[in-house]
């Protein structure tokens, strides 16, 4: 069995209504943080706290685009996570997850 210690950090940072509301904004498109403010009720410190916690457990990445930082989904990250996750499982062992068909 794996250590439960290797998901607590993006599981716990899920828990968080917030934050999964922002990573379903970011399933959409990427944005700016100023964007991000927009849709919520919240302050440009608060958002940026969240999205630093889901940067932090691999769920977003950012790159900087002049005076914004953008923000996306870990696509990459968030799979690896489910999939390494849910394969400790006996019902999912051995599952291969075929490409979605996806373009990068």
């Amino acid at each position: 069995m794996t250590d439960p210690e290797e998901y607590t950090g993006s599981f716990k940072s899920l828990a968080d209504e917030t934050r999964l509301k922002i990573m379903l904004v970011l399933n959409s498109r990427s944005r700016s943080v100023g964007e991000i403010v927009d849709l919520f009720n919240l302050s440009q410190p608060t958002i940026s706290r969240h999205l630093l916690v889901l940067k932090q457990n691999g769920l977003v990445v950012s790159k900087r685009r002049g005076q914004q930082v953008i923000y996306a989904i870990n696509e990459d990250g968030i799979r690896a996570l489910a999939l390494d996750f849910f394969r400790n499982f006996d019902c999912c062992r051995g599952i291969s997850i075929p490409s979605l068909g996806r373009k990068r």
